[in-house]
């Protein structure tokens, strides 16, 4: 959970919420962009630290809320051969559902750094790409 608070806390995550009200007020342009001249997933792509650091604090959030998942409605994957894991960061969530059905073939799919970077997981496929572009054909998503 270390990752998870230490990324909210951070001063590239903290800043432009000083900002957010005249943003808003001004002409509803995201503040982040304006505190860092660049939107936050740009800003992840020339800012490795704080995207790996972004990607272990999703992991830590994905270890919770996808065994929940799995344990409160698993029947929802019930007949699912395959699933996309749009934004999977560095696949955790994906991993966890891999490893309970066992019969899916499961694509994490995220930008091309953070694919870069993924660790290997049994059952699982790292796809790089961007989601305003294209998603990989699967027969469900999950967007965690």
């Amino acid at each position: 959970m270390a990752a998870l608070f230490l990324v909210q806390s951070s001063p590239v995550m903290v800043a432009p919420w000083l900002s957010l009200s005249g943003r808003v007020l001004v002409n509803g342009n995201p503040s982040f962009e304006k505190v860092h001249g660049e939107d936050v997933w740009g800003y992840g792509a020339s800012h490795l630290d704080h995207s790996n650091l972004f990607n272990d604090a999703m992991a830590c959030d994905a270890k919770i809320v996808v065994p929940a998942i799995v344990e409160g409605c698993s029947e929802v994957f019930d007949g699912v051969g395959s699933l996309v894991d749009v934004g999977g960061g560095n696949g955790t969530a994906m991993s966890i559902l891999a490893k309970a059905f066992p019969w899916i073939h499961g694509i994490n799919f995220d930008l091309p750094h953070v694919i870069e970077v993924a660790p290997k997981y049994h059952g699982v496929e790292h796809v790089a790409g961007d989601m305003f572009t294209s998603v990989p054909k699967a027969d469900a998503v999950i967007i965690k």
